[in-house]
This record gives C-alpha cells, structure tokens and sequence, in this order.
C-alpha cells in the first residue's frame, strides 16, 4: 500500500480542477501542502517555523534574513521535490482583496498566516518586481526594496514534483 502513496499523490496534483471559486481553485493532497490550479504551483500551507497540525499551522512564522531564506529553500530542495522561494508574481497571486478579511490569503488554503512581509526571489541588482515584498495583513499590500527579516513560505512548479513530497517542517 505504501508503494501505491507516491502513484495516488500525483494523480492527485496533476488532476484538473474547475476555477470557479476559491475553494476549487486550491487542493490539499498531502498534510501540509496546497495545490495552486489556476498557477500550477505546489505551496507549503504554513511558513518557515510553524507546522501543519490538524488543519491548522502551530507555532510561529519566523522571521529571516534572504540570505537564511535562500539556504533554507535550498536544504529543502530535492530532485523530487523542487522548493524554492517564490517569484514575486507567484506570491501576489495569492492575495485575497477582501475588505472584509483580517489576512488578504485564503485562510482555509494558508491558515494561521500571520501578517508581515514574505520573501521572495530577489534579482540580482536594480528595482523590479523580483526586489518586491507581499504582506498579507488586512486587504494586503506589497513593497519594493526593502531589507530585514520576513517570513518564507516556500513554493515548487506542479509538473515538476514526483508526488513523493511532504511539506518542509511535517516529516512526522
């Protein structure tokens, strides 16, 4: 049975999904990570330091440095499973303009995200979307060249996992 979980996970995330409504768009085949249909994008559903326990994200959301972001999506990373910090595009896909929602993200898809900027990948040299920031607080906002510490919540390409994937922090 257990040769026969990898198989299921992929049909899991490569099957189509209607997009009419938030709740179809996402997909969650596996504790702790969510299926992007409308971008094709396999996400972690909590951020660096906090775990996927009983449909919610215990613990807290780190805050670090890029250069402790870029080493953590590296030490993830595998051939099977493709973690990396997301393209800024990527993350601003995910914010939920509500003016009525505490956190700009689907909460049932990214529970417990706490508000404050997300790392993506940063460009090498001079402004562009790539030295961008989201934060998900309120209607959300986004930033550009900024420096400090944020959280990491990390991202891979759907069609390239194997479907033998667990999302960082939930190897239990």
């Amino acid at each position: 049975m257990t040769s026969l979980r990898p198989a299921l996970l992929l049909l899991a995330l490569a099957a189509p999904m209607a997009l009419g409504s938030e709740t179809e768009r996402f997909r969650f085949p596996v504790a702790g990570l969510v299926v992007d249909s409308a971008e094709e994008l396999v996400w972690q559903r909590c951020s660096l330091g906090q775990a996927f326990v009983e449909g919610r994200c215990e613990g807290e959301a780190a805050d670090v440095t890029l250069a402790e972001a870029e080493t953590y999506a590296e030490a993830q990373s595998s051939r099977d499973c493709p973690w990396r910090l997301p393209r800024f595009f990527e993350m601003r896909s995910l914010m939920r303009e509500d003016n009525r929602a505490d956190v700009a993200i689907d909460t049932t898809a990214f529970p417990d995200t706490p508000r404050g900027w997300y790392w993506n990948q940063a460009s090498a040299g001079g402004h562009s979307q790539q030295d961008c920031f989201v934060d998900f607080a309120g209607n959300g906002r986004t930033r550009c060249n900024m420096a400090g510490e944020f959280h990491v919540r990390l991202v891979m390409e759907q069609q390239e996992t194997t479907g033998a994937c667990r999302a960082p922090g939930n190897d239990r």
